[in-house]
């Protein structure tokens, strides 16, 4: 199942966490706790944590 997800992620524009706070209008500490609750799916490129684009935007017309 993890090379599903990775091919999924090539596919979608990444983003970084203050780049989803940003378009989220949210603070950074609020994207981590989404991620940690599961609410936003991450993706770790060595230290960095991405996050899809498309997951940010699902989450603005979810909520």
């Amino acid at each position: 199942m993890p090379r599903a997800r990775q091919f999924e992620a090539k596919n979608d524009e990444m983003i970084s966490v203050r780049e989803a706070a940003a378009l989220l209008r949210l603070s950074e500490i609020s994207i981590r706790r989404f991620l940690t609750q599961g609410r936003l799916r991450r993706f770790k490129a060595g230290s960095r944590t991405l996050l899809s684009r498309s997951d940010g935007l699902g989450m603005v017309k979810n909520n």
